[in-house]
């Protein structure tokens, strides 16, 4: 099962990229719901992961924010969207850590991605944007996803800690794309958005798997 819920993964995502790209609303709102938790259980039912609970947990939050963004022009959903986000990030942040820390890799990755949170709150800042402090929590939660998965960069599992670090920098670039939009600050395509959350995922799964 776990093989065909990836090729069926793969065709909505190509669906759903395709349908961002020419801006067809009701078929990119239609497919969103179903690209996370067929990934996930497409990887998790085809291979041995540990606690994987925890990525079930990632799946649901992250399915849950992929629902609410759909309506993200109402401010309750776009909330509760970035809410689930970033339970989804603590979680996925937990599962990396629980199979290794380094004191290192966490002062590396604090200071590392201070300089990108600095350049968001700066532009969200001069954006005048409403809800400020609501954006600057936000990419806090990123910037801890951020240096949490550093810290759990291992020399021993370098492939697997390259390409955690890499779905998060995605992760990041996406979200502060969603963000400089939602603030009047950017023109972001939804296209660029999704592909790129859509690679982060990827890259994190395939991470965990690694692990």
């Amino acid at each position: 099962m776990g093989s065909v819920a990836l090729s069926l993964f793969l065709t909505m995502a190509a669906v759903h990229l395709y349908a961002r790209l020419g801006e067809k609303p009701l078929v990119s709102a239609v497919t969103k719901p179903f690209l996370m938790p067929l990934l996930y259980y497409g990887v998790l039912s085809s291979f041995d992961v540990g606690t994987p609970y925890l990525l079930v947990l990632v799946a649901i939050f992250y399915t849950a924010g992929d629902i609410a963004l759909i309506f993200k022009r109402h401010k309750a959903a776009f909330i509760a969207g970035v809410i689930s986000f970033m339970t989804g990030h603590a979680f996925y942040t937990a599962f990396f850590l629980i199979r290794s820390f380094s004191i290192p890799g966490l002062i590396a990755g604090a200071v590392v991605f201070a300089l990108p949170f600095s350049l968001y709150v700066w532009t969200i800042h001069f954006s005048h944007a409403d809800d400020f402090p609501g954006f600057v929590i936000y990419g806090a939660a990123i910037y801890i996803f951020g240096a949490g998965i550093s810290a759990s960069f291992s020399l021993s599992a370098l492939p697997s800690s390259l390409l955690a670090l890499l779905g998060v920098v995605l992760f990041g670039y996406s979200d502060s794309r969603i963000a400089y939009n939602k603030a009047y600050n950017g023109d972001t395509s939804d296209f660029v958005i999704m592909w790129t959350y859509i690679a982060a995922n990827i890259a994190l799964l395939s991470a965990a798997v690694m692990r």
